[in-house]
């Protein structure tokens, strides 16, 4: 399957530590962006696909574990073409991204393990006979403060819900299989209010 694509923006750097190559394309009406990071460490490195929301921060479509490329990239130069090398990885990740956009819209519905969860989310917080009613605006808040709401099954049952992760964390990308990398910083709503010139 063809899906027509528009390059709208791209950007690539190199330093003795990492090198990157970022793609911005429109695809399906919608603003597409492929980032791929190559640092020293494979823990330190990132390809995904992100598509912007209609709340304008970016939402995870597609991404590569590291390790199933960053063997076979050159080491961080200042000399290293960054879009030669890791060209061929954003293509492979905007093809994927644009078939996820042209596929036809599901309904979005929750299996009966999450639905579980979600219940004992809201008795372990509030109460056995819990009741919560969220209004938009605190919906509206939600999305504006932290990162986006991850949902992760574990293989042992637990289910993990989480907004304290960026996108590419290697906890987010493996599902949950790898630990975080400890760089997925959020400013505290409170503490941004109280910056002067705020």
């Amino acid at each position: 399957m063809t899906i027509a694509m528009t390059e709208r923006d791209e950007a690539a750097g190199a330093t003795s530590n990492r090198y990157h190559y970022t793609r911005v394309v429109e695809v399906a009406a919608r603003t597409v962006r492929a980032r791929v990071e190559r640092d020293n460490y494979v823990n330190q490195s990132c390809a995904v696909a992100e598509v912007l929301n209609d709340q304008m921060t970016w939402t995870s479509l597609a991404a590569d574990a590291p390790a199933n490329w960053w063997h076979d990239t050159p080491k961080p130069s200042l000399t290293v073409h960054a879009t030669t090398v890791l060209g061929p990885l954003t293509d492979t990740l905007l093809r994927r991204a644009a078939e996820i956009l042209a596929a036809p819209p599901t309904t979005r519905t929750i299996s009966p393990h999450v639905h579980g969860a979600i219940s004992a989310l809201l008795a372990t917080s509030a109460g056995f006979n819990a009741e919560a009613r969220i209004d938009p605006d605190d919906i509206d808040w939600a999305y504006t403060w932290g990162g986006a709401l991850h949902i992760i099954e574990h293989p042992d049952g637990s289910v993990t819900f989480t907004k304290a992760h960026r996108e590419d964390c290697p906890f987010i990308t493996s599902r949950g299989a790898q630990d975080c990398d400890e760089d997925c910083y959020f400013p505290h709503p409170a503490d941004v209010e109280r910056t002067p010139g705020r």
